[in-house]
């Protein structure tokens, strides 16, 4: 007895028996990518919070200083102190390689009126001396000092150069003496250059000395490591 045929399905059927399984997986699948995307988000959510900066509002937390000046502002500038006076100076100047023993040389003595000799027959003079206040022009000068000036002039009456190089001029008024302050302007003139036997040459040096004070005052020119010092006192004729 031949069995019976099947009962045809309908496309329905077959629609939903191929079909359905498919969508299941893609919805599924689906689900698990939104999922995966989801936790991953949470996560860089987390880690930028935990990087951004916080501000604090703890008072006690140090605050910029507005009187404080700025570390590129210039500090207020303070006038120079007054060049009246220095400390006492040693009568005679040290020069590096000369030896103290090295000075034969012996200076007479002289008042601002005479040339002051050495004994090789070299000399030295106060040309002129004057009295005025200080301008304040030129390198080193400060405007409204008393200022005594000095035109000097040396002869080399020796058998035998002069180095003027290292000459070095002081000053000093009162009693007990007081060193007086150089002043450098426009008229000071340096001794300088060697000096050839029975050749002359001449100077100009400043210093802070009061005007009242001129009655005594002794200079001295240091020549070189192997003279003695030449020295002027008494009172100026300025």
């Amino acid at each position: 007895m031949t069995p019976p045929a099947p009962a045809p399905r309908s496309r329905r059927d077959l629609l939903l028996r191929r079909v359905l399984p498919t969508l299941v997986l893609v919805l599924v699948a689906a689900l698990v990518v939104t999922l995966v995307l989801r936790g991953s988000g949470d996560d860089d959510a987390a880690a930028a919070d935990s990087s951004s900066p916080t501000t604090s509002s703890d008072p006690a937390a140090p605050t910029p200083d507005e009187d404080e000046p700025a570390a590129d502002e210039d500090p207020t500038p303070t006038e120079p102190p007054p060049a009246a006076t220095q400390l006492p100076a040693p009568p005679v100047v040290a020069r590096e390689g000369v030896a103290a023993a090295a000075r034969t040389i012996e200076a007479a003595p002289a008042d601002f009126a005479a040339p002051a000799s050495w004994s090789d027959g070299a000399s030295v003079r106060v040309v002129a001396a004057r009295q005025q206040v200080s301008s304040g022009s030129g390198p080193g000068a400060l405007a409204g000092q008393p200022q005594t000036v000095f035109e000097l002039e040396l002869v080399n009456a020796s058998g035998a150069p002069v180095v003027l190089d290292a000459v070095v001029v002081q000053a000093a008024y009162g009693d007990p003496a007081t060193q007086a302050a150089p002043l450098y302007d426009r008229e000071t003139i340096d001794f300088a250059g060697t000096l050839a036997p029975g050749a002359t040459a001449t100077a100009v040096y400043s210093f802070v000395i009061p005007a009242d004070r001129l009655g005594a005052v002794a200079l001295s020119v240091d020549v070189d490591g192997y003279r003695f010092p030449a020295v002027f006192s008494g009172a100026v004729p300025a």
